[in-house]
């Protein structure tokens, strides 16, 4: 008798357990219409964002071009105001100063220019990973295609399910050229910050042995 209690009171432990686990229900996945929208939208948006990264580009293209302009205006009034009494560790020192700050302004500007339009295209880094991307691509679209009406056939035998795939695979190319750009960026503003340090230094330099 007294096994009959402990019996039913193993069950009832067992189905509040079972009933305390909430059900996992798998969500279903966006239809292929939405997805296609949401990938346009991504698209869009690291154009933009490209965009963006090529104009601060521009911008800092200009600022290397003040910065190498007052380099050369600091070269030359050292060798008009030093010409009549030369000091071997002055020269060397002004030469040094010169040389680095010339140099991190061709390195920021290569960079820059990189940020803008890299050497090596996403293509030719990634020549693998890139499915084609007709119709989302010229270079892939051209590829594909002999003329307008294997252009407009291919159109037409297009489906869904093939759009989605080529717009996901220029999504794809799309963020892996942000990434390379915004790389090349950052790498042309940390060495901006060295050339106006470098400048300065020369500056200060150049003055201070023209007043010696």
């Amino acid at each position: 008798m007294s096994e009959a209690p402990h019996a039913k009171q193993q069950q009832t432990g067992k189905s509040a357990t079972k009933s305390s686990i909430p059900a996992q229900k798998m969500e279903e996945p966006f239809p292929s219409p939405d997805l296609l929208e949401i990938t346009k939208w991504h698209i869009d948006r690291y154009d933009r964002l490209r965009s963006s990264t090529s104009v601060r580009a521009s911008v800092l293209l200009s600022a290397n071009a003040v910065l190498a302009s007052g380099s050369l205006i600091l070269v030359n009034y050292h060798l008009q105001t030093s010409k009549d009494s030369r000091t071997l560790w002055i020269e060397l020192v002004f030469s040094a100063l010169a040389v680095l700050t010339l140099s991190l302004i061709l390195r920021s500007l290569w960079s820059s220019i990189n940020a803008i339009a890299a050497r090596k295209t996403t293509r030719v880094l990634h020549s693998t990973e890139i499915p084609s991307r007709f119709l989302f691509n010229w270079g892939d679209t051209l590829k594909s295609v002999d003329g307008h009406s294997d252009f407009a056939r291919k159109i037409k035998d297009l489906s869904l399910e093939s759009i989605l795939g080529h717009a996901t695979a220029e999504l794809w190319t799309d963020i892996l050229q942000h990434s390379q750009r915004h790389r090349h960026l950052r790498s042309a503003i940390n060495t901006f910050r060295y050339c106006v340090m470098a400048l300065l230094g020369l500056a200060a330099f150049t003055f201070a042995a023209a007043l010696r």
